[in-house]
């Protein structure tokens, strides 16, 4: 199980652009969507966006790929939920495109990749920008 964690850490570590929002049924803006930058290196993260969509300015998160779908937990390092988890679940489309789904603080993890109003799921899919 290790070797799946380290690979799929080392596929998700890089310099990504968000390609397509949706926060609690809502899509993101083409602004914020062009301006959110995730910059992931193995278990830490940044997000340039400051929160406008959905993320926190950085923090941490831990990945289990033998689920289906597999999961991913995130503690927040900044912001109003700093120190507090989102349990999400997260897909490794393909070299370039990854997507993600992420319950609010304190609600269940989602099962889909969806965000439909009133559930407050965040949906993300992003696109590598670092080659």
């Amino acid at each position: 199980m290790q070797d799946l964690i380290q690979q799929d850490y080392t596929r998700l570590s890089g310099t990504f652009r968000m390609t397509s929002g949706v926060i609690d049924g809502k899509e993101v803006t083409d602004e914020v969507r062009r301006q959110t930058v995730l910059i992931t290196d193995h278990d830490k993260f940044t997000v340039s966006d400051r929160g406008t969509a959905g993320t926190s300015g950085e923090g941490t998160f831990t990945i289990d790929p033998t689920k289906s779908p597999k999961t991913a937990d995130s503690v927040q390092g900044t912001g109003p939920d700093k120190g507090k988890t989102l349990l999400g679940i997260y897909e490794i489309i393909d070299d370039n495109h990854k997507r993600a789904c992420w319950a609010p603080v304190g609600k269940p993890r989602p099962t889909s990749f969806s965000s439909e109003p009133g559930s407050g799921h965040i949906l993300q899919v992003w696109e590598r920008v670092d080659q």
